[in-house]
Protein backbone atom coordinates (compact mmCIF):
# COMPACT_ATOMS: atom_id res chain seq x y z
CA UNK A 1 0.00 0.00 0.00
CA UNK A 2 1.32 3.72 -0.52
CA UNK A 3 0.60 5.85 2.66
CA UNK A 4 0.75 9.60 2.06
CA UNK A 5 0.54 12.15 5.09
CA UNK A 6 -1.24 15.54 3.94
CA UNK A 7 -1.91 19.35 4.52
CA UNK A 8 -4.21 21.36 3.41
CA UNK A 9 -5.03 24.65 4.46
CA UNK A 10 -9.01 24.39 5.06
CA UNK A 11 -11.65 26.32 3.90
CA UNK A 12 -14.36 24.61 6.75
CA UNK A 13 -11.65 25.27 10.01
CA UNK A 14 -9.54 28.43 8.47
CA UNK A 15 -6.47 26.83 9.23
CA UNK A 16 -4.16 23.68 8.36
CA UNK A 17 -4.75 20.56 8.93
CA UNK A 18 -3.84 17.33 8.04
CA UNK A 19 -5.14 13.99 6.99
CA UNK A 20 -3.66 10.16 5.91
CA UNK A 21 -4.29 8.63 2.94
CA UNK A 22 -3.70 4.73 1.94
CA UNK A 23 -4.08 3.84 -1.17
CA UNK A 24 -3.93 0.78 -3.25
CA UNK A 25 -0.58 -0.64 -4.92
CA UNK A 26 1.86 -3.05 -5.59
CA UNK A 27 1.48 -6.13 -3.43
CA UNK A 28 4.51 -8.67 -3.21
CA UNK A 29 3.52 -12.41 -4.48
CA UNK A 30 0.21 -11.23 -5.49
CA UNK A 31 0.73 -8.94 -7.84
CA UNK A 32 4.35 -10.11 -9.03
CA UNK A 33 4.13 -10.64 -13.01
CA UNK A 34 1.86 -7.54 -13.70
CA UNK A 35 2.68 -4.95 -15.96
CA UNK A 36 2.48 -1.20 -14.34
CA UNK A 37 -0.43 -0.27 -16.73
CA UNK A 38 -2.47 -3.46 -15.54
CA UNK A 39 -1.74 -2.32 -11.56
CA UNK A 40 -2.62 1.52 -11.80
CA UNK A 41 -5.21 1.22 -14.64
CA UNK A 42 -6.24 4.59 -15.32
CA UNK A 43 -10.33 3.66 -15.58
CA UNK A 44 -10.53 1.95 -12.31
CA UNK A 45 -11.93 4.35 -8.97
CA UNK A 46 -11.12 2.24 -5.59
CA UNK A 47 -13.86 1.50 -3.17
CA UNK A 48 -13.00 4.22 0.11
CA UNK A 49 -13.07 3.63 3.78
CA UNK A 50 -13.26 7.15 5.85
CA UNK A 51 -11.70 6.29 8.79
CA UNK A 52 -12.39 8.55 12.33
CA UNK A 53 -10.29 8.35 15.08
CA UNK A 54 -11.09 8.58 18.88
CA UNK A 55 -11.49 11.37 21.15
CA UNK A 56 -7.44 11.32 21.69
CA UNK A 57 -6.72 10.70 18.20
CA UNK A 58 -5.55 11.96 15.28
CA UNK A 59 -4.93 11.15 11.30
CA UNK A 60 -1.99 8.73 11.91
CA UNK A 61 -3.89 7.03 15.35
CA UNK A 62 -4.68 3.61 13.17
CA UNK A 63 -1.38 3.91 11.72
CA UNK A 64 -0.08 3.53 15.34
CA UNK A 65 -2.53 1.00 16.93
CA UNK A 66 -4.08 -0.75 14.17
CA UNK A 67 -3.53 -3.05 11.14
CA UNK A 68 -5.51 -1.39 9.04
CA UNK A 69 -2.91 -1.16 6.58
CA UNK A 70 -3.11 -4.53 6.15
CA UNK A 71 -6.68 -4.67 6.60
CA UNK A 72 -6.65 -2.05 3.50
CA UNK A 73 -4.00 -4.28 1.40
CA UNK A 74 -6.03 -7.53 1.95
CA UNK A 75 -9.42 -6.32 0.49
CA UNK A 76 -7.89 -2.87 -1.87
CA UNK A 77 -9.94 -0.77 -0.38
CA UNK A 78 -8.36 3.28 -0.32
CA UNK A 79 -8.34 4.88 3.38
CA UNK A 80 -9.04 8.24 4.04
CA UNK A 81 -8.44 8.98 8.25
CA UNK A 82 -8.81 12.90 9.04
CA UNK A 83 -7.24 14.91 12.19
CA UNK A 84 -10.71 16.22 13.53
CA UNK A 85 -8.83 17.97 15.94
CA UNK A 86 -11.00 16.68 18.62
CA UNK A 87 -14.31 19.11 18.81
CA UNK A 88 -16.51 16.69 18.66
CA UNK A 89 -17.17 16.73 15.69
CA UNK A 90 -19.08 19.70 15.18
CA UNK A 91 -20.12 22.23 12.80
CA UNK A 92 -20.14 25.69 14.62
CA UNK A 93 -23.27 27.72 13.19
CA UNK A 94 -20.51 30.68 13.40
CA UNK A 95 -17.38 29.04 13.21
CA UNK A 96 -15.28 25.88 12.23
CA UNK A 97 -17.26 23.23 10.44
CA UNK A 98 -15.82 19.69 11.41
CA UNK A 99 -18.48 17.65 9.97
CA UNK A 100 -18.73 19.43 6.61
CA UNK A 101 -14.49 19.50 6.93
CA UNK A 102 -15.22 16.04 6.31
CA UNK A 103 -17.83 15.49 4.09
CA UNK A 104 -17.47 17.90 1.56
CA UNK A 105 -13.90 19.55 1.55
CA UNK A 106 -11.94 16.06 2.18
CA UNK A 107 -14.60 14.60 0.06
CA UNK A 108 -14.14 16.94 -3.16
CA UNK A 109 -10.41 17.42 -2.94
CA UNK A 110 -9.78 13.65 -2.09
CA UNK A 111 -12.16 12.64 -5.21
CA UNK A 112 -10.52 15.08 -7.29
CA UNK A 113 -7.39 14.32 -6.43
CA UNK A 114 -6.91 10.52 -6.19
CA UNK A 115 -8.81 7.55 -8.03
CA UNK A 116 -11.60 7.46 -5.60
CA UNK A 117 -15.05 6.38 -7.11
CA UNK A 118 -18.02 8.61 -6.24
CA UNK A 119 -20.33 5.74 -5.96
CA UNK A 120 -22.80 5.64 -3.03
CA UNK A 121 -22.27 2.07 -2.49
CA UNK A 122 -18.29 2.37 -2.79
CA UNK A 123 -18.17 4.63 0.06
CA UNK A 124 -18.17 3.94 3.67
CA UNK A 125 -17.59 5.43 7.43
CA UNK A 126 -16.74 4.66 10.26
CA UNK A 127 -14.88 5.48 13.59
CA UNK A 128 -13.69 4.27 17.09
CA UNK A 129 -15.55 5.77 20.31
CA UNK A 130 -15.74 9.59 19.88
CA UNK A 131 -15.13 9.02 16.20
CA UNK A 132 -17.88 6.59 16.06
CA UNK A 133 -20.24 8.85 16.93
CA UNK A 134 -18.92 11.35 14.50
CA UNK A 135 -18.79 8.94 11.40
CA UNK A 136 -22.67 7.62 12.13
CA UNK A 137 -23.24 11.56 12.76
CA UNK A 138 -21.67 12.41 9.36
CA UNK A 139 -23.09 9.33 7.23
CA UNK A 140 -26.92 10.33 8.24
CA UNK A 141 -26.67 13.78 7.12
CA UNK A 142 -24.98 12.89 3.58
CA UNK A 143 -26.95 9.09 3.20
CA UNK A 144 -26.53 9.62 -0.56
CA UNK A 145 -22.51 9.40 0.00
CA UNK A 146 -22.47 6.46 2.30
CA UNK A 147 -23.65 3.09 1.86
CA UNK A 148 -22.41 1.74 4.99
CA UNK A 149 -21.43 2.80 8.59
CA UNK A 150 -19.68 1.38 10.93
CA UNK A 151 -19.12 2.09 14.78
CA UNK A 152 -16.81 0.63 17.46
CA UNK A 153 -18.32 1.89 20.49
CA UNK A 154 -20.18 5.12 20.17
CA UNK A 155 -23.85 6.58 20.23
CA UNK A 156 -27.03 6.97 18.87
CA UNK A 157 -29.79 8.61 20.59
CA UNK A 158 -31.54 11.74 22.21
CA UNK A 159 -29.63 14.05 24.78
CA UNK A 160 -26.21 13.49 23.71
CA UNK A 161 -25.01 16.36 25.15
CA UNK A 162 -26.07 15.77 28.84
CA UNK A 163 -25.17 12.18 28.31
CA UNK A 164 -22.84 10.80 26.55
CA UNK A 165 -20.45 14.00 25.97
CA UNK A 166 -20.45 14.28 29.48
CA UNK A 167 -19.82 10.89 30.06
CA UNK A 168 -16.98 10.97 27.69
CA UNK A 169 -15.56 13.95 28.84
CA UNK A 170 -15.28 12.47 32.50
CA UNK A 171 -13.52 9.62 30.49
CA UNK A 172 -10.46 12.10 29.09
CA UNK A 173 -10.46 13.82 32.72
CA UNK A 174 -9.66 10.38 34.64
CA UNK A 175 -6.79 10.00 31.64
CA UNK A 176 -5.27 13.05 33.08
CA UNK A 177 -5.94 15.06 30.33
CA UNK A 178 -8.18 18.25 29.99
CA UNK A 179 -11.59 17.60 27.78
CA UNK A 180 -11.53 18.83 24.00
CA UNK A 181 -14.94 21.05 24.47
CA UNK A 182 -16.27 22.14 27.51
CA UNK A 183 -19.78 21.18 27.61
CA UNK A 184 -20.76 24.77 27.57
CA UNK A 185 -19.54 25.28 24.95
CA UNK A 186 -21.26 22.15 22.69
CA UNK A 187 -23.52 23.20 20.58
CA UNK A 188 -27.72 23.36 20.40
CA UNK A 189 -28.93 20.83 18.22
CA UNK A 190 -25.61 19.87 16.46
CA UNK A 191 -24.55 17.34 19.10
CA UNK A 192 -28.21 15.62 17.97
CA UNK A 193 -27.81 12.92 14.90
CA UNK A 194 -30.64 13.09 12.32
CA UNK A 195 -32.42 9.94 11.39
CA UNK A 196 -32.39 10.02 7.01
CA UNK A 197 -35.35 10.23 5.50
CA UNK A 198 -36.12 8.12 2.61
CA UNK A 199 -36.04 3.81 2.09
CA UNK A 200 -32.49 4.31 1.05
CA UNK A 201 -30.89 3.92 4.69
CA UNK A 202 -26.84 3.04 5.10
CA UNK A 203 -26.11 0.03 6.53
CA UNK A 204 -24.77 -0.29 10.05
CA UNK A 205 -22.56 -2.09 12.13
CA UNK A 206 -22.23 -1.60 15.66
CA UNK A 207 -18.94 -3.11 17.85
CA UNK A 208 -18.26 -2.90 21.43
CA UNK A 209 -16.56 -4.12 24.00
CA UNK A 210 -18.59 -5.55 26.66
CA UNK A 211 -16.61 -4.06 29.30
CA UNK A 212 -16.13 -0.73 28.70
CA UNK A 213 -18.15 1.67 30.86
CA UNK A 214 -19.73 3.68 27.71
CA UNK A 215 -20.74 0.43 26.31
CA UNK A 216 -24.89 0.86 27.49
CA UNK A 217 -24.66 3.76 24.71
CA UNK A 218 -23.61 1.19 22.24
CA UNK A 219 -26.14 -1.24 23.38
CA UNK A 220 -28.93 1.36 23.33
CA UNK A 221 -27.48 2.75 19.96
CA UNK A 222 -28.32 -1.11 18.57
CA UNK A 223 -32.00 -0.82 19.67
CA UNK A 224 -32.40 2.78 18.10
CA UNK A 225 -31.01 1.88 15.50
CA UNK A 226 -33.07 -1.13 14.38
CA UNK A 227 -36.03 0.90 15.84
CA UNK A 228 -35.52 3.52 13.40
CA UNK A 229 -35.66 0.73 10.36
CA UNK A 230 -31.69 0.36 10.09
CA UNK A 231 -30.49 -2.98 9.04
CA UNK A 232 -27.92 -3.23 11.35
CA UNK A 233 -25.43 -5.91 12.57
CA UNK A 234 -24.36 -6.06 16.34
CA UNK A 235 -20.77 -8.03 17.89
CA UNK A 236 -20.19 -7.72 21.66
CA UNK A 237 -16.45 -8.47 22.55
CA UNK A 238 -15.65 -9.89 25.99
CA UNK A 239 -14.01 -7.83 28.09
CA UNK A 240 -12.49 -4.01 27.83
CA UNK A 241 -12.30 -1.00 25.26
CA UNK A 242 -8.56 -2.05 24.11
CA UNK A 243 -6.19 -1.42 21.35
CA UNK A 244 -6.51 -5.19 20.79
CA UNK A 245 -10.15 -5.25 21.08
CA UNK A 246 -10.63 -2.10 18.55
CA UNK A 247 -8.06 -4.28 15.65
CA UNK A 248 -10.34 -6.93 16.15
CA UNK A 249 -13.38 -4.92 15.45
CA UNK A 250 -11.72 -2.83 12.34
CA UNK A 251 -10.92 -6.17 10.61
CA UNK A 252 -14.20 -7.56 11.30
CA UNK A 253 -15.69 -4.30 9.81
CA UNK A 254 -13.41 -3.75 7.02
CA UNK A 255 -13.54 -8.09 5.97
CA UNK A 256 -16.63 -8.79 6.97
CA UNK A 257 -18.87 -5.83 6.70
CA UNK A 258 -17.57 -3.38 4.24
CA UNK A 259 -15.95 -6.10 1.94
CA UNK A 260 -17.86 -9.20 1.31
Amino acid sequence: MATLQMNILSMKLGMQSNFTVILPSFRPGVDAGKDLSELYPRDVRFKTLWLLPSEYGDDIEELRYTSIQRYADETGIAVVMPAPLNRMYSNDPTNQKFIDYITEELWSLCHGTFALSYAREDNYIGGFSLGAYGAIKAAFRNPDKYSKVFMVGGVFEKGIKDGYFKDINARIAEQGLIPHLPLDDALPGDEEIPVPEGSNLPKVAVYFASEDELSDYARRAVENLRSAGFDVECKEYPGKDTWDFRDDALRAAVTEFIVK
